[in-house]
């Protein structure tokens, strides 16, 4: 069974930029368009790393991550996540370390950025 990563972004397009990116790592993708999802399938589904954006609808990134560290689940709660943001405030960070997150990678996306990041954290598990 292939290693999955679990993509979260309300936008399409992103996640398919996300999974071509990252399709030399070899990783099966399980998508979802928002964080309640992504908490579902979470449950269902084995994933060595999540990378989700932090403005969605609905649940932001921020409270998804505080709702992945809160999970009973060891697979859910120890999964590492990465978020996606545009901005550009410190604030922000802050608030996302102070969730539980692990790294951040800011939009536009970079290639190398993020390959090095979901690299470093494969190679933890």
């Amino acid at each position: 069974m292939s290693a999955n990563i679990l993509l979260v972004d309300d936008s399409p397009t992103v996640r398919n930029i996300l999974k071509i990116y990252l399709m030399n790592l070899k990783m099966g993708f399980v998508e979802a368009e928002d964080a309640t999802r992504a908490l579902q399938l979470l449950r269902l589904v084995p994933v060595k790393l999540v990378i989700a954006d932090i403005n969605m609808p609905g649940m932001d990134g921020i409270t998804f991550v505080k709702q992945v560290r809160m999970s009973p689940l060891a697979q859910v709660r120890d999964v590492p996540v990465i978020l996606l943001t545009g901005e550009r405030g410190g604030d922000l960070r802050q608030r996302g370390v102070e969730a539980g997150a692990n790294a951040f990678i800011n939009k536009p996306v970079s290639h190398h950025d993020l390959t090095e990041t979901v690299r470093k954290f494969l190679a933890q598990n």
